[in-house]
Formats: structure tokens, sequence, C-alpha cells
């Protein structure tokens, strides 16, 4: 019987897999080597039928790679997360202290009023002040260890300015809820935000895609979970802010998948964006005091 070679490639890995599928199917093949190359051959009356098996389990199991670099090292997130704690315990003090009579709280609180009517930074202001040291050390805990995590998918500074920004869109969308007089401080609804910032990349990770029906949705269910168990317990807990927080966050990394898919590139300019998240909370906090 005459051969043809269906498949071939330098390592016999692959060949390996497709005989198997092929045996599978009741195709007769073998693998050949020559000149340092497999090849997975098979009796020219079975070729066509062969090749459409392999084509359609090819396609069964083809993975779309979206974000499949490998993660950033732990420790590459570090630095952000110093940082974060740093400004968090920055303002605490100025809080405390009250520098000229300021009353930090009143002038940077999440008012819904005056965030429809224009004061558009008490979005990011309201992210930095906080209840008691209790509230303050709850969310350093948590902000600090998922900023870890998403720094791990995009890198320290481009994950810090994403979750500033998701938790300012949260904090606005809570404003448009509520629109009377509703009142609200603390990072917490940043911290969701990048509880949902991590499960839309835990969803889209390339292992992810490896899984099969209810178990690729796994992450997603896990940081849901989260949100649940974290995000609704104390009297004071503003569960709508921290819903919506976490809505903002997801949205934020559909959004950075959008790009990474496109450009199929890691994220550049991690320096850039590490400025331009301090800068957003300086700029906010500098109009609070002026106004």
């Amino acid at each position: 019987m005459n051969y043809a070679a269906l498949y071939n490639s330098p390592t016999i890995a692959r060949c390996r897999e497709y005989s198997l599928v092929l045996e599978a199917m009741h195709i007769g093949n073998h693998i050949a080597e020559k000149e340092h190359r497999y090849y997975l051959l098979v009796g020219e009356p079975d070729v066509q039928r062969a090749y459409e098996q392999l084509k359609f389990y090819v396609a069964e199991n083809k993975q779309v790679e979206v974000l499949a670099k490998p993660l950033r090292p732990f420790s590459e997130g570090y630095l952000g997360a110093l940082v974060f704690s740093g400004v968090m315990l920055l303002v605490a003090l100025l809080e405390a202290m009250a520098p000229a009579g300021v009353n930090w709280q009143a002038l940077g609180m999440a008012h819904s009023e005056k965030i429809v009517a224009g004061e558009w930074w008490r979005t990011i202001t309201a992210l930095t002040l906080h209840a008691d040291t209790a509230h303050l050390l709850g969310n350093i805990g948590l902000g600090s260890l998922f900023g870890l995590m998403v720094s791990q998918y995009i890198g320290r500074g481009a994950a810090w300015f994403s979750i500033v920004l998701a938790g300012a869109i949260g904090n606005t969308l809570n404003a448009l809820f509520y629109q009377t007089l509703h009142l609200s401080i603390g990072a917490s609804t940043m911290v969701f935000a990048a509880l949902g910032l991590l499960g839309i990349f835990a969803l889209n990770a390339q292992h992810s895609y490896l899984q099969k029906g209810i178990r690729r949705w796994i992450p997603l269910f896990a940081t849901v979970a989260l949100l649940g168990f974290l995000g609704t317990a104390g009297e004071r807990t503003d569960l709508m802010a921290h819903l919506l927080g976490y809505a903002s966050g997801c949205a934020v990394g559909l959004a950075w998948m959008l790009v990474l898919k496109r450009t199929d590139a890691d994220v550049p300019h991690q320096t850039t964006f590490a400025v331009l998240s301090l800068a957003l909370v300086a700029l906010a906090w500098g109009l609070a005091l002026r106004s």
C-alpha cells in the first residue's frame, strides 16, 4: 500500500497526538522519522477521511489566545501595593491632623447630588477616605492583595490605573443611581473593581481555554462569590457601590481584553500608567481643596 504524509513536525509529540486521534477513528497510520523530522503516514485510500477527522479535531481543540503571555512574577506588583498603601495612609494622616482646619471628609466624600452637579473629583477623593482605622486597614489589605494579582496580568502601572479608573466609574454610577442625597467614603468600591478586573483576566487566561463548559467560568464565579462574601457584610456597607465597582472592573477588564487581542502585544508604558494614577488622585484632591 502507498502512504501519504498527512502531517510532519520536528518533534514527535504532536504526531503521536494525531496518531491517537486517527486510531480512535479506526484509521490505520504510523509515524516515520527522516532527516530529524517526524511524519504521520496514512494509507492513500484513507487520506481524505483522515484529513477531515484531523481538521475537525484541530477546530474543536483550538485554543483562542487572548492574554496568553506568562504571568508576571508576583513580586513585580509589590511597589504598586506599597504606593497604594502609602497614599491611603497619607490621606488618613492628613485627615486626622486637619491642617488649616480642613474637613477632608466633607470636601472629598462621594456626595451623589454634588457629583451629578459636576463635582466629578469626589468619585476619586472618596476612594481615599475611610470611616475608621479598621475600615482603612481592611481596604489596604484587600486592595493590595487584589492589586498584586491584577498586576500579574497587565503590569503594576496599568493595573493600578485601571483600578483607580474603575473605582471612579463605580462611584459615578452609584451617584447616578441615587442622585438624591447619598454619602459614601472608602476604597471598597475600588477594591471590588480590582476583583472584577481579576475575574475577567483569570477567565481569559490561556489555561482557561483548556476547560470546557462550566469549568471555564470557575475563575469568574470565584470572584462573584468573594464579592458576595466580602461586599455584603456590615451595617455601613454600601452594597450598590460594591456591585457597581465590581461591574466597572469587569467592564475595564473587557476593554483590556479587546486591546490585547487586537494588538497581540504586552502592555507598554507601565511607568506612564503609574504616574497617571497618582496624577488623577492628586488632581482630584487639588480640585477638592480648591473648592
